[in-house]
């Protein structure tokens, strides 16, 4: 999770000062700086839906739904895209710039189909808030 929001943060601000700066970023890619934003963002909400459903099947012993299944899978691959471009490993990001907005697109109807169905399987399986108080413990 540590990496995924420093790699969400350095595909939207970039890393250092000097790539921050609109004029030194090529053109094509100048567009979909602000599509990358928002794939960044449409994956953060996925794995914390992702942590908080498992963590309830843990406590609750609950049965894994099939939209968490689904869901996490959308989730995968969606993640995977975003960490691959965000640090240009095997040079994907030249290959992101290639496919361009459509390919950019793409990416946020996945991921957001994925956080669509990880969100019903949480809603599915969370416990009751009674459930959530009755486990605390008292504070004196």
């Amino acid at each position: 999770m540590i990496f995924t929001i420093e790699a969400v943060e350095e595909a939207i601000e970039g890393a250092w000062p000097h790539q921050r700066r609109a004029a030194t970023i090529a053109p094509s890619a100048r567009s979909l700086q602000a599509v990358w934003g928002v794939v960044a963002l449409l994956v953060l909400p996925g794995i914390l839906l992702t942590i908080l459903s498992l963590g309830v099947m843990v406590w609750q012993d609950e049965v894994r739904p099939d939209t968490l299944l689904i869901g996490g899978v959308f989730l995968g691959i969606g993640w995977v895209i975003f960490l691959l471009g965000s640090i240009d490993r095997l040079r994907f990001r030249s290959f992101l710039g290639q496919v361009g907005f459509a390919g950019a697109l793409a990416l946020i109807v996945i991921l957001i189909v994925a956080d669509a169905l990880l969100l019903i399987a949480f809603l599915d399986i969370r416990p009751s808030w009674e459930t959530v108080k009755d486990a605390l413990p008292l504070v004196s």
